[in-house]
C-alpha cells in the first residue's frame, strides 16, 4: 500500500482497522499544490552542496568548557595550558603505562596514588589543601572535575564569576606546573608559597576582568582576600511593563519556546486570553531535543491549531522572536513544518500573517503576528 492508495478526492481515506493506532486529525495537511523534492538536510528543502558535506563528515561531540578555557579574562598562557590539561595532553606515568611502558607510579606530591592526571587536580593530599583554602574564600567545596568548576559560580556576580575562573584555572595550571617542578628539578612542596603565587598572578591578570560586581558583603569579601580593586557595581534598572488587550471579541495568545543547550531539551507553552484579559486556556509540552528556532516555530503552528479546533475566528499570537516572525510573514517556513496544521491551509480555511509592533516591552524586542482565519 502506498500513500496515494489512502487518499481519495483530495481528502484522507483511512481503513477502520489503522484508525486504531491514529487519528486522522493527527495526519498532514492534504496540499492542493502539485508534490515537490525536498532535501532534508536543510530547512528550506533546497539542496545545497554544503548541507551534503554536514551530513556526511564526521560530527565529534561537542564540549562544554570551550568558552570557559578560552574566556576574555584568562590569559592567554593560562588559557593555553588548561586547555592542553582538561583535553588530556600532559604526560603522566598513566599515560606512559596505556603505551606499554612498566613504570612503578606514585604521586610525586603526595605519594599516596599513582601519578594520574585527575588525582593529580582532584584528589591529590596537596591540591585539596588547595582547593579547600580557595572553597572557603568563595564558599564553594571541593571539586571534583572541570565540570564543578564551570558550575560553582553560576549564580554569582560576573565580577565574582570572572575572579573565580581565574582563580581556578591558574591553580589547575600551577597544579601541573609543580608536578613537572617536583619530577624534574626536586623541587619541595610548600603550601604557602603555592598559595602566594595564586594571588600574585590573580592580581596581575585581574585587570582583564571587565565585569559587574554586586553591592553585597560576599562580593567585597572575594575582592579584599585577593586584594583586587573593586569594579564597577552594577546598578538595578527598573523596566516598565506595558500590555495591551486585544480587540473586542479577540483572543490573544501569548506564546514562547526555547531550548537548554541549542539544540538541547526543548518545550513550548502558550497562553490565551480573551478581550478582557480573563484567562481562557494555557498548554506546556516538552519537544525532546531541538533548537530554539524550532521551539518557536512549533508553538505559533500549536497555538494555531488549538484556534481552529475551539472555533476562534480572531486571534492574535505575541512572539519574541523575530526570525520565526519573518518566516511566518514570508512564508518561507522549514519544509517539515509546511504540512502542519495551522501553517497552511486547514479544512479549507486560510490563515493570513500580518505582522505589528508588539505592545509588551521586555529585554528582547517581541514582534505581534496577527492571524485572522476566514
Amino acid at each position: 500500500m502506498k500513500v496515494a492508495d489512502l487518499i481519495v478526492d483530495g481528502k484522507w481515506l483511512i481503513p477502520p482497522r489503522m484508525l486504531q493506532y491514529f487519528q486522522v486529525e493527527e495526519l498532514p495537511v492534504i496540499s492542493k499544490t502539485n508534490d515537490t523534492r525536498v532535501w532534508t538536510g536543510t530547512m528550506s528543502g533546497d539542496f545545497t552542496v554544503s548541507s551534503v558535506v554536514e551530513c556526511i563528515r564526521e560530527h565529534y561531540q561537542k564540549v562544554t568548557w570551550e568558552r570557559y578555557v578560552w574566556n576574555p579574562t584568562l590569559h592567554p598562557t593560562t588559557a593555553r595550558n588548561v586547555w592542553k590539561i582538561v583535553r588530556g595532553i600532559c604526560s603522566t606515568d598513566e599515560k606512559g603505562k596505556s603505551k606499554g611502558y612498566n613504570l612503578a607510579s606514585k604521586c610525586y606530591m603526595c605519594g599516596a596514588d599513582t601519578d594520574n592526571l585527575v588525582y593529580i587536580l582532584w584528589y591529590c593530599n596537596f591540591s585539596q589543601l588547595v582547593w579547600k583554602w580557595l572553597g572557603g574564600i568563595f564558599l564553594f567545596c571541593n571539586p571534583e572535575s572541570y565540570e564543578d568548576v564551570m558550575n560553582f559560580s553560576k549564580h554569582k556576580s560576573g565580577a565574582v564569576k570572572d575572579i573565580w575562573l581565574l582563580v581556578a584555572s591558574i591553580t589547575i595550571m600551577e597544579l601541573w606546573f609543580l608536578r613537572n617542578k617536583i619530577f624534574f628539578e626536586e623541587e619541595k612542596v610548600d603550601l604557602g608559597k603555592f598559595k602566594r603565587r595564586i594571588i600574585q598572578y590573580t592580581k596581575d591578570y585581574a585587570v582583564r576582568i571587565k565585569s559587574f560586581m554586586w553591592d553585597c558583603n560576599y562580593d567585597y569579601m572575594v575582592f579584599k582576600n585577593f586584594d583586587l580593586k573593586h569594579q564597577p557595581i552594577e546598578s538595578q534598572r527598573i523596566i516598565e511593563v506595558r500590555f495591551l488587550l486585544p480587540a473586542r471579541n479577540q483572543i490573544l495568545i501569548c506564546c514562547d519556546g526555547t531550548s537548554r543547550g541549542n539544540p538541547g531539551a526543548a518545550g513550548c507553552g502558550f497562553v490565551c486570553r480573551d478581550g478582557k484579559g480573563v484567562f481562557i486556556y494555557a498548554e506546556a509540552t516538552g519537544l525532546g531535543i531541538a533548537t530554539n528556532y524550532i521551539a518557536e516555530l512549533t508553538v505559533i503552528t500549536g497555538a494555531a491549531e488549538w484556534a481552529i479546533q475551539n472555533n476562534k475566528i480572531d486571534i492574535c499570537i505575541n512572539s519574541d522572536s523575530k526570525a520565526v516572525v519573518n518566516a511566518y510573514s514570508s512564508g518561507r517556513l522549514p519544509w517539515f513544518m509546511q504540512a502542519k496544521k495551522g501553517a497552511g491551509l486547514v479544512r479549507g480555511g486560510k490563515l493570513c500573517f500580518n505582522t505589528k509592533p508588539s505592545f509588551i516591552h521586555a529585554l528582547e524586542s517581541p514582534e505581534q503576528i496577527y492571524y485572522r482565519i476566514y
